[in-house]
């Protein structure tokens, strides 16, 4: 498929042949030294095969967590919590070449690595002479320079050294929407294209944007503060809006004058937004949910809430209707919603009959047990044969796959399903009203004069059978 149109795509990129590529990829899955879930990895592969096929030789670069303190800015370097050695062996093992993977020097305690070593010299001509199949680099948030103030000195001082490694730039990284050095600052200094990823990132992003209606969107999320401006703009567009996790948690407090154990004042206040008549409207309340004295669960899933083999430290749950909450009362951690809150009348109607569903959402505190209410969410979105399924976020694709592997393999070979690599990203480009308004994407954008070699258009993403 071509790309969206005004992208700078990496098969507009013209001849690679021995020209060193610099790939950005968001291959952040790695947890306590361990790939968690190869997803992301899997999807970058057609990128690599394409710059190795045309004659490529490709530098890879990633961020891995948050190394740096957002208090006092100090970088901390831990190579079993944040290096990218986990990624090069998988990788290693899916293409069954090497990769390279260079130890820079720190500039300091705290301050994290000052620069592209020189040493990488030696690499890059073993990356020329084909002894070896890559290099990657070090996890980009340990340099000094990549989260630095755009147009600073020692933003711009290694946007230059990364660019000065290659011949080309490709951003095949859409789950990082952040404007760093490694997503955008590079792009002043070299040809920068999208990577086949991103631009299939941003072609469901514009069909999520303009659906087929009826138009559902599940959210939820931990937090209300860092998502309360995108759930506004959700629900500007969606027909009927569900929520789970803290944010309906917080909405319930809101809308009903309660406490719940866990939601801070900020969140309820916040919440209150969601009280507006034209987003009232559109949620649909999941009517039971799962009430705990303790966040830590037993280990298996409740049914009901209730669970059959209580251990010793865990907590007592119970299910919770909400057409019971009574005003200015009181209740333990809300941790789940219950399965049968998907078999509502309303819910299933809603569910049924949407022809566009978007899922950025785990109904429950899953790591403690509670997953009913994820597992029911996602077999209730599958019953939907005729829907487009949009599913994004590292958390709801990886416990899709966990919670529901069968699911989840038949969604990846569904036509219906669309999984993305990066759920934050698509919500940040939902809050701004599309793909092409994101930072990262902007600097991919060839200007108004500039032609752009024309394809077959594609068929859309809403249907694999739309005739568009």
């Amino acid at each position: 498929m071509p790309a969206p149109a005004r992208v700078r795509a990496l098969e507009h990129a013209g001849d690679l042949r021995d020209k060193i590529v610099l790939v950005r990829v968001d291959h952040n899955c790695v947890k306590n030294g361990v790939v968690r879930d190869a997803y992301r990895i899997e999807q970058s592969l057609p990128t690599l095969y394409n710059i190795v096929e045309r004659g490529g030789r490709p530098i890879l670069i990633t961020h891995v967590n948050r190394p740096r303190d957002g208090a006092d800015g100090s970088i901390t370097i831990d190579k079993s919590r944040d290096g990218v050695d986990a990624v090069v062996d998988v990788l290693r093992r899916m293409l069954g070449v090497t990769f390279a993977a260079p130890t820079f020097g720190t500039a300091g305690r705290g301050d994290g690595v000052a620069s592209v070593d020189t040493s990488i010299n030696f690499l890059l001509d073993d990356l020329r002479a084909r002894r070896i199949g890559g290099i990657y680099l070090p996890n980009s948030r340990w340099f000094a320079g990549e989260e630095a103030k755009a147009g600073s000195e020692a933003y711009e001082a290694f946007s230059r050294q990364l660019a000065g490694l290659a011949d080309v730039f490709v951003n095949d990284a859409f789950g990082s929407w952040q404007p760093h050095v490694s997503t955008v600052g590079v792009t002043k200094y070299l040809p920068s294209y999208a990577g086949f990823l991103m631009q299939r990132e941003l072609r469901a992003v514009e069909a999520v944007l303009e659906p087929v209606r009826p138009f559902v969107a599940v959210v939820g999320g931990s937090k209300l503060d860092t998502k309360i401006e995108t759930l506004n703009a959700v629900a500007s567009r969606c027909d009927s809006l569900v929520l789970g996790g803290v944010v309906y948690n917080a909405y319930l407090c809101a809308k009903y004058g309660v406490e719940i154990e866990g939601v801070s004042e900020r969140d309820v206040e916040l919440a209150g937004q969601l009280l507006a008549p034209e987003t009232q409207a559109k949620i649909i309340e999941l009517p039971v949910v799962v009430e705990s004295t303790s966040l830590q669960g037993c280990g298996c899933v409740p049914k009901e809430g209730e669970c059959g083999k209580p251990m010793e430290g865990a907590g007592t749950t119970r299910p919770l209707h909400i057409d019971q909450l009574q005003r200015g009362a009181s209740y333990g951690y809300v941790l789940d919603v219950a399965a049968s809150s998907f078999e509502d009348e309303k819910v299933k109607l809603a569910m049924q009959g949407a022809k566009t569903i978007f899922v950025n959402a785990v109904m429950g505190f899953t790591s403690s047990g509670f997953h009913e209410g994820t597992t029911a969410l996602d077999h209730a979105i599958a019953e939907n044969k005729s829907a487009r399924k949009y599913f994004g976020g590292g958390d709801t694709i990886q416990e899709f796959k966990s919670l529901t592997p069968a699911l989840f393999m038949s969604a990846v070979l569904d036509p219906t399903f669309y999984l993305f690599t990066g759920g934050g990203t698509v919500l940040k480009a939902l809050e701004l009203g599309g793909g092409e308004k994101l930072e990262t994407v902007k600097c991919l954008l060839a200007d108004a004069d500039e032609k752009i070699p024309l394809k077959e258009e594609p068929k859309c993403m809403r249907f694999a059978d739309c005739a568009c």
